[in-house]
């Protein structure tokens, strides 16, 4: 038994199996890359039908028979803007009081490209300006001095369209109220141009 057990180990095509095995690492990395190309919805096809362009909406409370997005926090609130900058500059800005509240652009292929995170020490106002692409690409990578900030505080970046979302922790009904005046004053709107 032991003698035909060490013959079948002895008679393993051993560069076959290795190559069976690089073969089938790379067939695992590639559908692991290939994974969002071929679902048939993202998470920006699932929001941008729901949303208005330019406004920001407070989403319901997340429950297990409601939530926009797999795996949203249950212990957070949310509010969401669909952007597009199409026709001019948008002006975002939101109040991120305390720890546990995050500002976060996403691109409609998922990617997170703007990231702002309260916590001490830092302002807890953020204001950007959303400016189209192509201007920036036109200008040589400059902003247009004709949206230039209003404040030295505003940051521009180049984005044609894609999510913005704010988290704010939910730290109970004592807070709720205070939490949902926050989320309320952020904006989401089309800049309007200033009078020379």
């Amino acid at each position: 038994m032991i003698k035909t057990l060490w013959a079948r180990i002895t008679s393993i095509n051993v560069p076959l199996v290795a190559a069976a095995l690089f073969a089938s690492a790379i067939l695992h990395i590639l559908a692991t890359l290939a994974t969002p190309l071929l679902t048939p919805t993202s998470g920006y096809g699932r929001l941008a039908g729901d949303l208005p362009q330019n406004s920001m909406q407070i989403l319901a409370p997340v429950t297990p028979d409601a939530q926009p997005l797999p795996f949203l926090a249950p212990d957070a609130r949310y509010a969401i803007c669909r952007f597009d900058t199409t026709n001019g500059v948008v002006d975002l800005s939101a109040v991120l009081p305390e720890p546990g509240w995050a500002l976060s652009l996403f691109s409609p292929s998922g990617d997170n490209f703007f990231n702002s995170v309260a916590g001490p020490g830092r302002r807890p106002e953020v204001s950007l300006l959303l400016v189209p692409g192509e201007d920036a690409w036109r200008t040589g990578g400059q902003i247009n001095t004709n949206v230039a900030a209003i404040r030295d505080s505003t940051l521009s970046i180049t984005a044609n369209e894609g999510i913005a979302v704010i988290r704010a922790p939910d730290r109970g009904e004592a807070y709720r109220a205070r939490a949902m005046a926050d989320l309320k004053r952020a904006r989401c709107q089309y800049r309007r141009s200033r009078a020379s």
